[in-house]
């Protein structure tokens, strides 16, 4: 009996940490997106901020 409680202990701790790392994945998966979806708004905001600064300098001759 103390066998199969080991064995049944060991199962649930494997499972609990395959969960674990696939969720590690998922989080670090997330992570990626949101850093490239900055980066896309970084990249936007540096062409706004160009564009007013041409805007100027033509107003201004």
């Amino acid at each position: 009996m103390n066998t199969q409680s080991d064995i049944k202990l060991t199962d649930q701790l494997e499972r609990d940490l395959i969960e674990r790392e696939l969720g590690a994945q998922s989080m670090g998966f997330g992570n990626d997106v949101k850093r490239v979806i900055a980066s896309i708004q970084n990249v936007f905001t540096r062409l706004q901020a160009e564009a007013r600064k041409a805007k100027v300098a033509y107003a201004n001759g």
